[in-house]
């Protein structure tokens, strides 16, 4: 007996260019004068491909053509890089989206997971409370304030969570946590008081949390001179390389397993010391010292680019709102 049952399998498959079209270079410079950037066609390159994009902009703030088409083109989707394409994006409806899913992917305790129904990581957790706060991306308040109790439990130690590191990062990931905290009000005085922080021995990423939550408490212990220690270890890392911004601590500030680099540092030190007096006058050649970091028309990864859109933006609505006019040629 025959069966006349039948199976049928459709396959969508997108063609791309064998080789697509790439920045190959990009220069970040400002036009008070006549600039001359010497270019030439790459060796290999196809003929007929690619060319020449000049961008101008009346305020350094303006992101580079090339963050845009960073997330535009970005191709993964686990939650941290969902967060950060939308914030990258601006894109309120990604947003909706994202956060109609988001109690799929808060654990047990309510900490945030790469992926729906995975374990929870106060970093990505404290991540997605801290971007979408410095971005203004809502989060419903029962979600945020679950989010926002799992990281404080984490930074009381009431509970721990399975993690993978190559070194010990405890300390470093509860500041992490309460920075978060502190950015959306909850101080946590005693927590934080109890931390034994030497500010010498903390990864850059960490001495940013640190400072940050120093000056978010007026009631901490010791409030100025942990303060002032904190500013001079932060000054002390920093150095210019033909104006490019980089950390003189910069090989051992590359915690990649709880999103941290140089690229993502630079930009989190602006977007904290924009409102500080003490960092008034560097703020101009420390703007200008992150953008020279970027390669090929953006930054390093998916939380740098963020970092980078974040505080950008809040340069510009604080320095930069004079017109600026006049003619630029270009040949």
């Amino acid at each position: 007996k025959t069966s006349k049952a039948r199976d049928l399998l459709k396959i969508s498959q997108q063609v791309a260019p064998a080789v697509p079209v790439t920045v190959q270079q990009a220069t970040f410079a400002r036009i008070d004068k006549t600039l001359e950037i010497p270019a030439m066609q790459p060796a290999g390159a196809l003929p007929g491909r690619g060319g020449i994009e000049i961008g101008l902009s009346p305020k350094i703030s303006t992101p580079p053509p090339g963050l845009k088409r960073f997330f535009e083109d970005y191709p993964y989707a686990c939650l941290e890089q969902k967060v950060s394409v939308a914030i990258g994006l601006n894109d309120a409806a990604r947003w909706e989206r994202i956060v109609e899913a988001l109690p799929t992917y808060l654990d047990q305790y309510g900490l945030a997971a790469y992926f729906p129904n995975g374990h929870g990581s106060p970093a990505l957790t404290a991540y997605v409370l801290s971007a979408t706060h410095a971005a203004g991306f809502a989060i419903p308040e029962a979600t945020a304030q679950r989010m926002g109790r799992a990281l404080a439990a984490f930074a009381e130690g009431r509970i721990k969570v399975e993690h993978w590191s190559p070194v010990n990062d405890l300390l470093v990931r509860k500041l992490t946590a309460l920075e978060a905290l502190t950015r959306r009000g909850v101080k946590m005085t005693s927590a934080i008081s109890s931390l034994e922080v030497i500010p010498s021995k903390l990864p850059t990423s960490a001495l940013i949390d640190w400072t940050l939550i120093i000056k978010r408490v007026p009631e901490l212990p010791n409030r100025a001179s942990r303060l002032v220690a904190a500013d001079k270890e932060l000054r002390n890392r920093m150095s210019y390389l033909g104006g490019k911004l980089v950390f003189t601590s910069e090989r051992s500030d590359y915690w990649w397993w709880l999103m941290d680099s140089g690229d993502a540092n630079s930009f989190r030190l602006i977007e904290a010391v924009l409102d500080d007096m003490n960092w008034q006058d560097d703020l101009p050649a420390l703007v200008q010292g992150a953008m020279l970091r970027q390669n090929r028309g953006h930054w390093s990864t998916t939380v740098a680019n963020v970092w980078a859109t974040i505080a950008l933006k809040r340069f510009g609505q604080k320095f930069e709102k004079e017109n600026v006019a006049g003619t630029t040629r270009a040949r």
